[in-house]
């Protein structure tokens, strides 16, 4: 442990490498942390020392590490100032949970806020500056060691995303939740993008296309994150997303009911004979449909246990949820009693929200039951999501991703036409070059006089669409290089001509390849599908309804690539909109399979291809009613520049 001055860091640090010590934790500050060139010059001196001995080294600028198992309290933590207040038990029912925060308060705030809750915390670790170990190093340490089952992370940035990735794939294989509050969402800052996919990408949803590629639960704040471990420590990972909720309350059981839908999960009505099993033991004016509400009267005389017992005993159900009060110590005591002795024979988790405040004793008394306890409703349906979405991750886990390999031959021959194209590949020359890979193309033609373009149009047959082919043009639309729904010869001669004039008018610098002479699309709902290179983890594949769903509701999610058709239909799933897929207001479902297929395929040519890719835009994708495909209108390609 070194506590001495920032300047003598480094020569403290040396003296113990010398000494064969091959392990520190520097408390020190006054590097990299703050602006001054001295205290960075520090920040590389240290980590240079660390290599030559070969050291691991947490910090500089940490607020200690504590480890009950030792036991070792080696932190200037307030949390540890008051000698009464004791660990709490290190051995017991909940799963242990570690932390390794960068931040030194946040570090020991977890165990602070969830101690009453008879929360079992074994590694802390505050991580301090990174200048040597990462977060999720010590992570990597742990599932070796096996000392705690689920691990909560506070992270403002990550320096090695590759070694973050394998310690999430591998928290994952060995069934161990992360919870993880990664800040630094804001879009300020945020580089001007050539295409609509690098406008839309920012830390945020990058970070959230991450942790949902590996299971992470996202981090909202502190008690959020409590909220979540004390579910994961104390239940049992449920079959599915349906919950029964049992209260003596019925104005709290309408009020959970909205918020518990509200987060996607199901109240199902109990089969019959469930339903008359449970009002023989109520008054009644009592409901026992879902939520069961058995009224205050009943609760008191019946109690929570026979009503459980019963509940359990329902195909319908994966979760159970009371909801009651913790007001009084005593009752809440027996209440805790009585479902110990079942909640070990129940096959769904149990939890509780109170509507009154809850006293250390009483929490206490059903965390032994093995029930968490909630004070907030919507924090207790935050907790049942996050059980459900990580049994969703790990049966998705364990299927076979599927996506396709790349012909070696193929790969590296569209990886030379790529290198030696241009800087931005027009849609002309984007389509050729993603057609190898699967991508649709329609029948179009690219021409360069207006009689060249009467002929294409009239080969290809209905209206159609003329857009002027140029690197220097990204957005042709907005140039006026766009002429739509063109029917007959002169028609189309005054558009190429109309089309040509306006792009040397808004760019008289160009270089003009052509006009591009297309169908017009048949109807179908309009996507948008894209590529963004993020600084950190590379390639990033992004899925957005078009049209007002993504110029104003920013409807899109992001992933990793490459992904199987599976997988892409997975993530269509986690779109707010997915169910304008499915057909509205007497529209036939769309070609959700076309649409995968499309999905995997550009994934595939990004991930074969992300080093010499900046940017990807599909943009707009039409797809069409089920069976019947869909059109790709509009593709760009932005190359990186080296």
């Amino acid at each position: 442990m070194i506590l001495v001055p920032a300047a003598h860091v480094v020569e403290t640090l040396a003296q113990c490498g010398e000494r064969g010590i091959r392990a520190a934790v520097v408390i020190s500050s006054g590097f990299a942390e703050e602006s001054n060139e001295a205290a960075r010059a520090r920040d590389g001196e240290l980590r240079a020392v660390a290599e030559r001995f070969g050291m691991l080294v947490c910090g500089p600028n940490s607020e200690g590490v504590v480890n009950p198992l030792k036991p070792l309290v080696a932190t200037f933590s307030p949390v540890f100032h008051d000698p009464r207040r004791s660990f709490p038990p290190v051995a017991g029912h909940p799963r242990p949970i570690a932390v390794s925060c960068q931040s030194g308060a946040l570090t020991f705030s977890f165990l602070s806020r969830g101690r009453d809750r008879q929360l079992r915390f074994t590694h802390q670790v505050s991580a301090g500056n990174q200048t040597v170990l990462e977060a999720h190093d010590y992570v990597d340490w742990w599932l070796d060691e096996g000392d705690a089952d689920i691990f909560l992370l506070y992270l403002e940035g990550i320096r090695h995303p590759d070694g973050f990735r394998a310690v999430a794939a591998k928290a994952a294989e060995a069934g161990k939740p992360l919870i993880v509050a990664k800040v630094g969402r804001s879009v300020a800052g945020r580089r001007a993008a050539a295409s609509h996919t690098g406008a839309l990408a920012h830390d945020g949803v990058i970070d959230d296309a991450i942790f949902r590629h590996h299971g992470i639960v996202r981090g909202e704040d502190l008690d959020q994150m409590v909220d979540v471990a004390a579910a994961f420590a104390l239940c049992r990972l449920p079959r599915g997303n349906r919950v029964a909720v049992i209260t003596g309350s019925g104005g709290s059981a309408v009020w959970m009911a909205d918020i518990l839908s509200a987060h996607r999960l199901e109240l199902p009505v109990l089969e019959d004979d469930i339903q008359q099993r449970i009002l023989a033991l109520l008054p009644s004016y009592a409901s026992a449909q879902n939520p069961v509400d058995g009224t205050a009267q009943a609760i008191h005389e019946v109690g929570y246990a026979r009503l459980v017992e019963i509940v359990r005993e329902s195909k319908r159900i994966d979760v159970i949820l009371l909801i009651g009060s913790l007001a009084n110590d005593a009752t809440a005591a027996q209440r805790a009693e009585e479902l110990a002795a079942i909640t070990g024979s129940t096959e769904q988790p149990i939890l509780l929200s109170t509507y009154t405040t809850a006293s250390p004793s009483s929490m206490a008394a059903f965390a032994k039951a093995g029930i968490p306890c909630y004070t907030s409703m919507p924090s207790c349906a935050r907790a049942i999501r996050a059980l459900v979405d990580y049994v969703q991750f790990q049966a998705r886990r364990s299927q076979p991703r599927g996506a396709e390999a790349t012909p070696s031959g193929l790969r590296e021959e569209v990886g030379r036409a790529l290198a030696a194209a241009g800087p931005v590949l027009t849609e002309v020359e984007a389509k050729a070059m993603l057609k190898r890979y699967g991508v649709p193309r329609p029948p179009e033609a690219l021409v360069t006089g207006a009689e060249e373009a009467a002929a294409a149009a009239a080969r290809i047959g209905g209206p159609v669409a003329l857009k002027v082919q140029s690197p220097d043009i990204i957005h042709k639309t907005e140039a006026g290089a766009v002429a739509l729904g063109i029917t007959g010869d002169a028609a189309v001669r005054e558009a190429y001509q109309r089309v040509l004039a306006a792009a040397k008018a808004s760019h008289p610098e160009a270089a003009v390849h052509g006009v591009l002479v297309q169908p017009m699309a048949a109807p179908g709902d309009e996507m948008i599908l894209g590529v963004t290179r993020d600084p950190r983890f590379g390639p990033m594949l992004m899925v957005g309804l078009g049209g007002i769903h993504v110029e104003v509701l920013r409807d899109v999610v992001f992933s990793p690539v490459p992904i199987g058709r599976d997988e892409a239909l997975s993530l269509l799933g986690d779109l707010k909109g997915a169910a304008v897929l499915d057909g509205v207001r007497g529209a036939p479902p769309a070609d959700r399979a076309a649409l995968a297929k499309l999905i995997a395929a550009l994934s595939r040519f990004a991930a074969d291809h992300g080093d010499l890719i900046e940017e990807i835009d599909l943009n707009p994708v039409i797809v069409h009613a089920q069976g019947q495909g869909l059109t790709v209108v509009d593709a760009l390609i932005v190359k990186r520049k080296h």
